[in-house]
């Protein structure tokens, strides 16, 4: 802390870094599932514990129930209140200190619990004197942010010397044993965390058929331009007594939607899951991270895509005002490749369909500059996408590459993800370049192989790689077999593999109804 800020008051912001590399590190559902319990809410949890060593009288004046106590308390004259969670948000705590002292004795508590809570995360903290004006504060604490994270070392614990037994998975030395096991702190802690009411054996439940069919997917969902609409909601808004309820409010909307729509993506996958199991006594998926706009779960790899389709084109029909849109990345693997390389691989994915999502949005905006005069015309609105990978590979998280080298024939690649997911009223962009892209003629074709033998499919599968003289060439034969599908559509054959790649990972909405 600098020395100038500890009589002033400051605004904090907290920020866990790589808590998804941190959940995903181990293959063991206990872990995996422990780990996300411990770092839900860990900040306001952090904060918490502090206060409950504090003196009785000074408890009342040190606030963290940010979403129902009085947003003015910190701001009123004479206030005696010492901290105030402003709001959390994006990952991300804002706190509001009278002075940077007591600030600096917060952040040595929160980084020593961290420590102990979890072992090997890192926190970053950013610090700014408070000013009269909410505007440049958040800007100024965000920027500072950023510069702490592009200097802040990955600090990790001190690994194993060259005589101490040593974790496979993490490289910390061995320092637990429970009934014959042997653990690293890090594992223990995650696993002590994990829920008594909870199967360990949960993934193992969600595969169709163990040995036969133990294809999972981990689904990663995240919000598009979040930074956007926030700094649309808070245009010109600098007085913090009007700053704090709308930004509370605004936080609370994001989240309150998000988490509202995966409960329904929930109920639906268990409508789905009876093509899988009908007599099955347990769920076919697990939540791992519900974070505001930043959804992450594990489920059975048939209920991905359909899950993933039914949060994406619902999710406009909430909220006020302009629609909420995201996109998504699924990445379907086998039960012994390794979690964290098939999370990175879902991240990827999602960050493919990112860039697909805004690619009309940055050519306008290129075009307005290029062009240097005023338009009526309003900016593209970001649609829903979806990208998806089977994992073979760890290499695999490195798409771009991987995809170059695996997905292309004479200079080309032969498939056709991203997808756009329309909304179920969008009559706006019903025929924008979206449609292009639209998954409904992903699922067109997919209804399409599926009723196809299998040695055919294989083999139009197989083919696609080769090049499109041979893809031509067994187009004109499946033509001659009735498929004339195939040959009239040609074209789309980019399309075709996609739904050959997938096609006995995903269940037909149709069937469940």
């Amino acid at each position: 802390m600098r020395e100038e800020l500890k009589e002033k008051e400051v605004l904090a912001m907290y920020n866990v870094r790589r808590i998804q590399s941190y959940i995903f590190k181990s293959n063991a559902a206990k872990e995996i599932v422990g780990a996300s319990e411990l770092i839900e809410g860990i900040i306001v949890n952090g904060l918490e514990q502090y206060i409950k060593l504090l003196e009785e009288s000074e408890k009342s004046n040190y606030m963290i129930d940010w979403t129902h106590d009085d947003a003015q308390a910190f701001l009123k004259a004479d206030s005696p209140v010492q901290m105030q969670v402003l709001f959390v948000g994006g990952g991300n705590a804002y706190v509001l200190f009278r002075a940077g002292k007591i600030c600096e004795k917060v952040n040595r508590f929160l980084g020593k619990y961290l420590l102990e809570k979890t072992y090997s995360l890192n926190l970053a903290i950013a610090v700014i004197k408070k000013t009269d004006s909410y505007e440049n504060d958040y800007k100024a604490i965000n920027d500072e942010m950023r510069d702490i994270k592009a200097s802040m070392p990955l600090n990790q614990p001190v690994g194993a010397m060259p005589f101490m037994a040593v974790d496979s998975i993490t490289g910390y030395p061995i320092t637990k044993s429970k009934d014959g096991e042997y653990f690293c702190t890090e594992a223990y802690l995650k696993r002590k965390a994990f829920p008594k009411s909870e199967d360990e054996k949960l993934f193992d439940k969600m595969v169709t058929e163990k040995g036969s069919d133990s294809t999972l997917a981990v689904c990663h969902i995240d919000g598009n331009s979040m930074g956007s609409r926030i700094k649309t909601e808070m245009y010109q808004v600098s007085d913090y007594k009007e700053a704090i309820p709308k930004m509370r409010k605004l936080s609370q909307t994001i989240s309150t939607i998000f988490n509202n729509m995966f409960e329904d993506m929930t109920k639906y996958m268990d409508e789905l899951s009876v093509n899988i199991n009908p007599f099955a006594d347990h769920k076919f998926y697990r939540k791992i991270v519900a974070a505001g706009d930043d959804i992450t779960f594990v489920c059975n790899a048939k209920l991905a895509l359909p899950a993933v389709e039914y949060f994406l084109k619902n999710l406009g029909e909430r909220g006020e005002g302009d629609s909420f849109s995201a996109c998504a990345g699924i990445a379907y693997f086998n039960s012994h490749f390794p979690f964290s390389d098939a999370y990175q691989v879902a991240e990827a994915c999602c960050e493919s369909a990112k860039k697909r999502a805004k690619r009309e949005v940055v050519a306008f905006r290129q075009q307005q500059k290029d062009s240097n005069k005023e338009t009526n015309k309003k900016e593209p609105k970001i649609g829903n996408f979806l990208d998806f990978q089977i994992c073979t590979n760890v290499r695999a998280a490195d798409l771009v590459a991987y995809r170059d080298r695996h997905y292309t024939v004479d200079q080309k690649q032969f498939i056709a993800r991203p997808y756009y997911v329309p909304l179920i009223h969008d009559e706006e962009n019903l025929n924008s370049k979206n449609e292009a892209y639209s998954i409904e003629r992903l699922k067109k074709w997919m209804k399409i192989v599926n009723a196809m033998p299998r040695s055919k499919a294989k083999t139009l599968r197989d083919t696609i790689p080769t090049g499109e003289h041979e893809v031509e060439k067994e187009a004109s034969f499946l033509a001659s077999r009735g498929y004339l599908m195939f040959k009239e559509n040609v074209s789309e054959s980019n399309i075709w593999y996609d739904a050959l790649e997938i096609m006995d990972l995903w269940i037909e909405e149709e069937k469940i109804r």
